[in-house]
This record gives structure tokens, sequence and C-alpha cells, in this order.
């Protein structure tokens, strides 16, 4: 008897601990594979009285989302977003702020899809869709050039290329002057100049983002956007060389057509009458 008690004991010890195990690894990949988390379930639960959404580089561009529709497809965004155990290192494109009543939850948010671009002191979240596309969606104010991330950036690679043999960047520093673009601040993205970045430092290696720190630089170039549409866009691109005391002065003109920018980089010696005229 004692023998057969011991026997029962054991497997039904063994049913125990298998069905246990079994129930942990069912929920494991329940968790794994569920599509939606749960903390932003008051987002879509009308709790939340407005969501603002502010451009870190450009304080007078600011977002307010109050409208239930438009806050729901915010939540659908969020709820999809995936806990991440890291956050992104690149500077944030956006605070975000959710309202109820009188609490407050604030967030960063790093535009594109970016581990960990999504973020406060206490969680990580990564989204998979830039969040500034599903609110746009519902303005019709932007008029934001076509394909900025091209017309903007390209025409700075072609000319820190086409002054590299003039300049000699090698033991230099380069230095972007973005700050000063206020009309286009709202379209510059961290990840845009990331990308941007990459590229220039194939032409020049030491070359970097201005932020409060223009003495550390030898070479400076400043962008001021000059007026744009969808379709149409100018700019000036300035090049100083501190050590030499030169400066190089640039006109950019570009018009999309067939959805392709045709862009034109002039200089003093060469700008067209019609352009200048109409500068």
């Amino acid at each position: 008897m004692k023998k057969t008690t011991r026997y029962l004991i054991a497997v039904l010890l063994m049913i125990l601990s298998v069905n246990l195990t079994s129930c942990g690894v069912i929920d494991s990949i329940k968790n794994k594979f569920r599509s939606n988390n749960e903390y932003f379930d008051y987002v879509g639960s009308n709790q939340v009285d407005q969501i603002s959404i502010q451009s870190v580089r450009d304080e007078s561009f600011k977002f307010l989302v109050t409208d239930e529709k438009a806050i729901l497809n915010m939540y659908e965004l969020l709820a999809k977003a995936k806990v991440s155990e890291t956050k992104s290192d690149l500077q944030p494109d956006y605070k975000v702020e959710i309202t109820m009543g009188n609490e407050v939850e604030q967030f960063n948010y790093v535009v594109g899809e970016y581990e960990g671009n999504f973020y406060n002191d206490e969680m990580s979240f990564t989204v998979s869709k830039r969040l500034d596309e599903g609110i746009l969606q519902n303005l019709s104010i932007i008029s934001k050039p076509r394909d900025f991330e091209y017309i903007y950036y390209e025409p700075i690679l072609e000319i820190i290329n086409n002054l590299s043999s003039t300049l000699g960047y090698e033991n230099r520093k380069v230095g972007v002057d973005i700050k000063g673009d206020v009309d286009c601040l709202k379209y510059i993205f961290s990840t845009d100049l990331e990308s941007f970045l990459k590229k220039a430092r194939k032409i020049t290696p030491n070359i970097d983002i201005i932020d409060n720190n223009e003495s550390d630089f030898d070479i400076i170039i400043r962008i001021k956007n000059r007026g744009y549409s969808t379709t149409k866009y100018k700019s000036n691109i300035t090049v100083e060389d501190k050590q030499e005391k030169n400066q190089y002065y640039y006109y950019i003109v570009g018009e999309n057509e067939y959805n392709e920018w045709d862009t034109n980089i002039y200089t003093k010696d060469n700008l067209p009458k019609d352009v200048e005229r109409n500068w």
C-alpha cells in the first residue's frame, strides 16, 4: 500500500507539474504574440481630454488633438507599440503630453521606426508607424514640400562635395547650422539628420550638426529657406571658412514635376536675372 500510495503521489505531482508548465508556456506564447500592449488602454477609453504634440526644434509648431476620432486613431497606433528595453539615443523630435483631467503623462518621440522611439522616465516603446502621419492626415494646413528629405539635404551634400577640393576638409571640423532655418525646423527629424550625416561623412569625416557650439568648428554651413510649397522650393546655403575668412553663397531653386525634383544650384556669378528678380 505504501509503495502504491507513493507511486500515485508521484504521478499526481508529475501531472500537476506538466499542467503548470504548459499553462506557463501557453501564457508566454500568448504574451509574445499579442498584437496590442495594454499600457495605453486609457487613451482609448474616453478618459483623455487632449493630446498635445510639440515640436522640439520649432516651438511655434504644436498640435492639440481633442477630436475623439483623432484620439482613437492615436490610441490604435500606441496600442500596437512594442515595449522596449532601451531608449533611442537620438534627440527627440516631439514632446507628447496626454492630458486626463488634472493628470498629464509626458513622452519623448523620435519620428520614424527606431528602437525605443517613444519614451519617458518610466517606460519605453517602439512605435512602428510615424505618429505624425496619423495626426497630419486629419489636417489640411500643412504644405510640406514633396520628398522634403531629398530637396532639403541633397543640395547641401552637393555643395559640400563641390567645395571639397577648395576647402580641404582633412583635419578641419565642419558644422551645419539648421537652427536658423526656422521655416523648415518642423520638418527636420533626427533620423533624417542621422542619414544625412552618414552621407556627408563620406565626403568630410569631421562634420556634425551645430548645437550651441559654433566656436568648435572651422567651417560653418548655414541653411536659410526663402519660400516653399508642395512643388516649389527656394533656399540659400552659405559656407563660411573661418580660418581663411572666405564665404561662399549659393541659391537653390527646385521645382517638382512628375513627382521628381528639378533642382538648380546657382552662385552670385551665374544667377539668372529672372531668378534674381523673384528672390
